[in-house]
Protein backbone atom coordinates (compact mmCIF):
# COMPACT_ATOMS: atom_id res chain seq x y z
CA UNK A 1 0.00 0.00 0.00
CA UNK A 2 1.15 3.43 -0.36
CA UNK A 3 2.61 6.06 1.99
CA UNK A 4 -0.31 8.22 0.79
CA UNK A 5 -2.86 5.46 1.30
CA UNK A 6 -1.17 4.80 4.83
CA UNK A 7 -1.36 8.74 5.91
CA UNK A 8 -5.00 9.37 4.66
CA UNK A 9 -6.12 5.92 6.47
CA UNK A 10 -8.29 4.23 2.57
CA UNK A 11 -8.44 0.43 2.87
CA UNK A 12 -9.47 -1.14 -0.04
CA UNK A 13 -11.59 -3.94 1.13
CA UNK A 14 -13.08 -6.81 -1.30
CA UNK A 15 -16.43 -7.96 -0.35
CA UNK A 16 -16.69 -11.43 -1.14
CA UNK A 17 -20.29 -12.01 -0.35
CA UNK A 18 -23.79 -9.98 -0.80
CA UNK A 19 -24.51 -7.96 2.00
CA UNK A 20 -26.08 -4.74 3.28
CA UNK A 21 -24.48 -1.58 3.93
CA UNK A 22 -24.81 -1.82 7.80
CA UNK A 23 -23.28 -5.48 8.11
CA UNK A 24 -20.27 -3.97 5.71
CA UNK A 25 -19.99 -1.12 8.43
CA UNK A 26 -19.95 -3.66 11.45
CA UNK A 27 -17.86 -6.20 9.74
CA UNK A 28 -15.37 -3.07 9.14
CA UNK A 29 -16.09 -1.55 12.94
CA UNK A 30 -17.44 1.45 11.89
CA UNK A 31 -20.28 3.23 13.17
CA UNK A 32 -23.25 3.67 10.93
CA UNK A 33 -22.33 7.55 11.36
CA UNK A 34 -21.04 8.03 8.17
CA UNK A 35 -21.76 8.38 4.56
CA UNK A 36 -21.27 5.38 2.21
CA UNK A 37 -21.19 6.00 -1.78
CA UNK A 38 -21.66 2.94 -4.10
CA UNK A 39 -20.61 3.60 -7.52
CA UNK A 40 -21.15 7.14 -6.49
CA UNK A 41 -24.25 7.59 -5.51
CA UNK A 42 -25.37 7.95 -1.82
CA UNK A 43 -27.13 4.28 -0.44
CA UNK A 44 -29.21 3.84 2.83
CA UNK A 45 -28.09 1.39 5.55
CA UNK A 46 -30.09 -1.35 4.23
CA UNK A 47 -28.78 -0.81 0.65
CA UNK A 48 -27.41 -4.75 -0.79
CA UNK A 49 -23.42 -4.41 -2.24
CA UNK A 50 -22.93 -7.13 -4.66
CA UNK A 51 -19.15 -7.57 -6.12
CA UNK A 52 -17.71 -5.11 -8.55
CA UNK A 53 -18.96 -2.04 -7.16
CA UNK A 54 -17.17 0.55 -5.72
CA UNK A 55 -17.75 1.63 -2.17
CA UNK A 56 -16.58 4.82 -0.33
CA UNK A 57 -17.08 5.03 3.34
CA UNK A 58 -16.89 8.56 4.47
CA UNK A 59 -17.41 10.53 7.56
CA UNK A 60 -20.12 13.01 8.41
CA UNK A 61 -18.55 16.29 7.97
CA UNK A 62 -20.14 19.20 10.24
CA UNK A 63 -19.94 22.84 10.54
CA UNK A 64 -21.22 26.00 11.80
Amino acid sequence: MSDVLKEKHIQRVIVEESKTVAKLLLDLKISTDHVVLVEGKRVPLDFRIDGNETVVILPLITGG
